[in-house]
């Protein structure tokens, strides 16, 4: 994996380590370490934004996957006879409803660079 020194990240950079459940930024990581917070120690990654969209199609999906283990052969296939689109694009709306915040949608994988702090 390549590195990257503190120095050199834009003061926009997202920086995080493995298990964290926080982001800084580099001048905040600095001021931290300044502050005498013991985070030298730890592994800096660049933390690269993600976001999760919740999907109708593939929880319906997943949904009769199981239970078709505990029902009859070609269970599944009647299944998903009985869907049209329309149910699918209703299941979508309460879906993106109850997901419309950032709380569970907004994540981060440490897919960046490891920083060096100089």
């Amino acid at each position: 994996m390549s590195k990257v020194k503190l120095s050199e990240l834009p003061h926009d950079t997202l920086l995080s380590f493995e298990d964290a459940h926080f982001t800084v930024t580099p001048s905040e990581l600095r001021q931290m370490i300044e502050d005498g917070e013991d985070l030298v120690e730890l592994t800096w990654y660049v933390a690269v934004p993600q976001e999760w969209k919740p999907s109708a199609k593939q929880m319906v999906k997943s949904f009769i996957e199981d239970q078709y283990q505990d029902m009859y052969e070609d269970w599944d296939e009647r299944a998903y006879d009985c869907l049209k689109q329309e149910h699918y694009d209703r299941i979508q709306a309460v879906l993106d409803e109850a997901f419309c915040s950032d709380h569970v949608t907004k994540y981060w994988m440490l897919d960046g660079p490891e920083v060096v702090i100089d």
